[in-house]
């Protein structure tokens, strides 16, 4: 009898722990990949994400879809827009980060192939403080961009 009660005991303290797990969680939404315009070219991704952990971090994400992805930024400056890479992207005071055109993007190098518009392809994003997320993308063609955004 005593055997069943400390099975019993410590099969509740699991199922505690359990629902106790305190590690920072990240949610992914919108993920989209663009397809370049001509081929050899970069591809880009762009996604939502969302944080219940203050001061989170994404440091990088990973693509079934390209050989290497890069955390861009475009910025303009008086007439001039351009790009440039981003170490990390922090998330907004409000637990958000977004990825899309215009803004803050990843760029895709080396675009595998048969991977077509229609298609879907993973991305696995790394954090500072939160386990890796992945999320299905939605493969779209040039110019297509992340319409899911509009009014958001």
């Amino acid at each position: 009898m005593r055997k069943s009660h400390s099975r019993a005991a410590m099969l509740g303290i699991l199922a505690l722990l359990a629902g106790c797990d305190r590690s920072p969680k990240v949610e992914a939404a919108d993920a989209v990949i663009t397809l370049p315009a001509l081929a050899g070219q970069p591809g880009a991704a762009y996604f939502r994400l969302e944080s219940r952990a203050p001061g989170e971090r994404l440091l990088r994400i990973e693509t079934d879809a390209a050989t290497r992805a890069e955390l861009h930024e475009t910025m303009t400056k008086g007439n001039m827009a351009g790009m440039a890479p981003l170490a990390s992207a922090p998330f907004d005071a409000d637990g958000k980060l977004d990825f899309q055109p215009g803004g803050r993007h990843a760029m895709l190098f080396g675009i595998k192939p048969g991977f077509a518009v229609g298609a879907k392809a993973k991305i696995v994003f790394h954090f500072e403080k939160a386990p890796p997320v992945t999320a299905i993308a939605e493969v779209r063609g040039p110019g297509q961009g992340h319409a899911d955004h509009a009014g958001h």
